[in-house]
């Protein structure tokens, strides 16, 4: 009876003791881990390319990309289609922008039965969009160069920019990755609420999710488990990095020969060892045709480290950003592309979200600044975040 009691008493000692403790809501990862999932994510980025109405060299978007699990296979990621930047705005103090989202998932499986019994169980990539987190659109008339017609996606000069047109996220199952604007083999969805029979193309179409077979699943190893722990607070915070980052090189004062505005930018988002500390690595997407034909090009990283603090309740607090060091001969992971060739300003400003469609010139003012130039006393290489103040308002601080 005496031996009963005191196994009661300590569960009860033992339970109270896990109660009372804050949950743990990340965890350390490993080296290994790290540049598992660092060099991974590097791969699946490459064969995604978000396109916008318009010329493709002025509507590329911002394409962020994180896994969701640490078994392999499992990743999500946000696309933002932002009105074209403008040089001129941001040295007089007023810049500013709108924006269209589009969420999605995309999982690889292993082994997917096929239709034809004799052949074997392929690997298989889905790509679906996550509605509550997308922008739903229309194709609609547009006043384009020849006159009213429909939306257009393509590199067709006569299209107007528009972001209230259907967008479109590419992923290409090719065996190596080459135009993502225009791939041969590819997985496409958009952000169409509806099919408009009226009109042709991509973004006349209902494409909520597309899923397929290629031999890039096995050549990039996409369904490779690097292990460490993914937590639903990581999968949180890696949103709303996602959905805070603004860059692009009109947000330099010396531009250094830049073509301000014809970039767009792919994101990779994963932890580091410390649970407190997240990564983002930056690669420029270009769509500029050289005299051989060659159109769409990819450069980068720009590697940004995110110290991370949070309350008892999960809610962001403080935190501060800076911009790794550029790779030394050799070094191809924590590391950032030369400056030379890949610079850029770098803001962190407060989500759009319904009611709140513009970012506004007064939220770059006081906004986390990061300026990544080969002019050295314009470097800005750290900033300190309040992120309770620029999540503030925006429903997205409450995990």
């Amino acid at each position: 009876m005496h031996r009963s009691l005191g196994y009661i008493l300590a569960v009860l000692v033992s339970t109270s003791v896990v109660h009372g403790a804050p949950a743990a809501r990340t965890f350390p990862m490993t080296p290994s881990e790290v540049s598992c999932t660092e060099l991974q994510l590097a791969r699946a980025q490459r064969r995604m390319a978000a396109v916008g109405s318009g010329q493709a060299a002025f509507s590329l978007g911002t394409t962020a990309l994180w896994k969701t699990g640490a078994g392999g296979g499992a990743f999500a990621g946000l696309v933002r289609l932002r009105e074209p930047d403008s040089w001129n705005d941001f040295m007089a103090g007023m810049e500013h922008f709108g924006e269209a989202d589009l969420a999605f998932d995309l999982l690889v499986t292993k082994g997917a039965s096929v239709l034809d019994p004799h052949a074997p169980p392929q690997p298989q990539a889905t790509l679906a969009r996550r509605d509550p987190a997308t922008s739903l659109v229309v194709d609609h008339l547009v006043d384009n160069d020849t006159g009213p017609g429909g939306c257009c996606m393509s590199v067709d000069t006569t299209c107007t920019f528009d972001l209230t047109c259907p967008q479109i996220l590419n992923f290409d199952l090719g065996a190596a990755p080459g135009d993502s604007v225009r791939p041969l083999t590819a997985l496409v969805i958009n952000n169409a609420a509806q099919a408009t029979p009226a009109f042709t193309g991509l973004p006349a179409e209902f494409l909520p999710a597309a899923s397929g077979t290629g031999p890039g699943i096995v050549t990039d190893a996409l369904d490779e488990p690097c292990g460490g722990a993914i937590t639903a607070f990581d999968t949180h915070v890696f949103e709303v990095i996602a959905r805070t980052l603004a860059m692009s090189p009109c947000y330099l004062l010396d531009l250094n020969g830049a073509d301000c505005g014809l970039e767009g930018y792919n994101v990779t988002l994963f932890r580091s060892t410390d649970p407190h500390v997240y990564r983002a690595n930056i690669y420029i997407v270009q769509y500029l045709c050289d005299p051989d034909g060659v159109c769409y090009s990819t450069s980068g990283p720009l590697a940004l480290e995110f110290h991370v603090n949070w309350d008892g309740k999960g809610r962001l607090t403080t935190g501060n950003v800076s911009v790794l060091p550029e790779c030394r001969r050799g070094e191809t992971l924590e590391c950032s592309s030369d400056f030379n060739t890949d610079f850029m300003g770098v803001f962190v400003l407060p989500p759009i979200f319904p009611g709140h469609e513009e970012e506004e010139p007064a939220a770059f003012h006081a906004a986390p600044y990061l300026v990544a130039t080969p002019v050295r006393r314009d470097q800005v290489l750290k900033a300190t975040i309040n992120w309770a103040a620029i999540l503030s308002g925006s429903g997205l601080n409450q995990p």
